[in-house]
């Protein structure tokens, strides 16, 4: 069965764009199929994939708008082995008012996804907008597991009271739906703030694990930039293994049971211990 997973997190800036790409591409290096979404009218993940914007005839706009629009109809192939993609266009910031009077619009990407024939992919990947609209309601409502990534910082913890708030309402429409982890992205791992930070985390989510921490680096952005995952750019860097690491985490369903039962600041020291650190801009 087609796991679909939701790289969410309504605040800007937490790498869920790198994340979608960079995790997709590890999974698809450990022989999965997947098919990534992008579900932000930036459309920074279909660019970041080697597929052309301006010369899309279908996007996942249209999805969501045209109800006998099939999924089948509007997948692109990328760059990447292995995954492929339903891409996003600017059009998609257009989407929120034409679904308002859509009954049941908060439902539209999971009616898609229960009427496709998802059986040819392992994974479905959704990156989210940094924001809270109807497009994160129906990513919301639409995946069964959710990972949270997170830059250790103290602005990223303000947020979250509000995230689980939200969290909590959709599971009204969405009583399936699974928080798998905080992933922490932009890790610089000699930072005390960083080590603080993922502390204070753990101590306020103790259910929750950390997944593998991906150190704070250029190469993602640089990868993005010609077009590729940084595990196809550079693939024996830092920032590379670690998502390895991270799709190997999602991938095992017994390590990720062993993870619940192991308190997360252990994890997390376990992890800014091991982690190797690459320094440099927004990753």
């Amino acid at each position: 069965m087609t796991r679909i997973i939701a790289f969410f997190n309504q605040k800007g800036g937490t790498a869920k764009t790198t994340s979608t790409l960079n995790v997709a591409a590890a999974l698809a290096e450990r022989g999965r199929r997947v098919l990534a979404f992008d579900l932000d009218p930036q459309a920074s993940l279909t660019m970041a994939t080697g597929v052309d914007v301006a010369s899309l005839e279908l996007s996942v706009y249209d999805l969501l708008i045209d109800e006998g629009l099939t999924i089948d109809a509007v997948v692109q192939q990328t760059t990447i082995p292995g995954v492929d993609l339903i891409p996003s266009h600017p059009d998609l910031a257009a989407a929120e008012l034409e679904l308002l009077n859509v009954l049941e619009r908060e439902r539209q990407l999971d009616y898609r996804l229960r009427a496709a024939d998802l059986s040819a992919y392992d994974y479905a990947l959704i990156d989210s907008p940094p924001a809270l609209n109807i497009l994160s309601v129906n990513i919301l409502v639409a995946a069964r597991e959710l990972v949270i990534p997170i830059e250790p910082h103290p602005l990223s913890l303000m947020v979250l009271r509000r995230l689980f708030e939200t969290i909590a309402k959709i599971r009204r429409l969405n009583p399936d739906l699974q928080v798998l982890g905080f992933l922490p992205t932009k890790v610089h791992h000699s930072s005390r703030l960083a080590a603080d930070m993922l502390d204070t985390l753990a101590e306020e989510f103790p259910n929750l694990p950390l997944l593998p921490a991906v150190p704070l680096s250029v190469k993602s952005a640089e990868s993005a930039a010609e077009r590729t995952s940084v595990l196809q750019y550079l693939p024996r860097s830092n920032v590379a293994a670690a998502y390895r690491q991270v799709g190997a985490w999602l991938d095992d369903a017994e390590s990720r049971r062993s993870s619940r039962t192991t308190h997360p600041s252990r994890l997390r020291s376990q992890r800014l211990t091991d982690s190797p650190v690459e320094v440099g801009a927004h990753g």
